[in-house]
């Protein structure tokens, strides 16, 4: 069975998603040496503390991007295992906004509803994607 349409979708924006996360890890690291070396001469501990929160951060958000590519070419070659893995990945993703959605309820916020909420509807999208009788059929293959 040939490769459906949606599977190549979604792994074009795994791809992007995937290397968001690595500039970001990259910005990270950046300020949080850059926050370091300005506190430094006045406040040392201070300085630590940006320092290893920015390369903390940063190791978090690479190897996020590392997963979303290795699952986006996962899921590219048709892989089952990087479809369960997927899978889990939004179901987590669509956890924390769900939690993000609470969090804004509680103290509003336009931006940050409208964020959680939109994230929560793609979460859900995918998974209803991925959970499609066609799709599965097509990994099973």
């Amino acid at each position: 069975m040939s490769r459906p349409f949606g599977v190549t979708v979604l792994s074009i924006v795994l791809m992007i998603a995937g290397a968001g996360f690595v500039v970001f890890g990259a910005v990270f690291f950046f300020m949080g040496s850059t926050g370091a070396n300005a506190t430094a001469p006045t406040n040392g501990p201070m300085a630590t503390l940006l320092s290893a929160l920015g390369a903390a951060t940063g190791v978090i958000f690479l190897v996020f991007g590392a997963l979303h590519v290795v699952l986006a070419l996962g899921i590219l070659q048709m892989r089952s295992i990087a479809r369960v893995f997927t899978i889990l990945l939004f179901l987590v993703s669509g956890a924390g906004a769900l939690l993000g959605v609470i969090a804004t309820l509680i103290s509003y916020s336009h931006v940050g509803l409208a964020w959680n909420l939109s994230l929560l509807v793609l979460d859900a999208g995918v998974l209803w994607y991925l959970f499609r009788p066609a799709v599965k059929k097509a990994f099973a293959a």
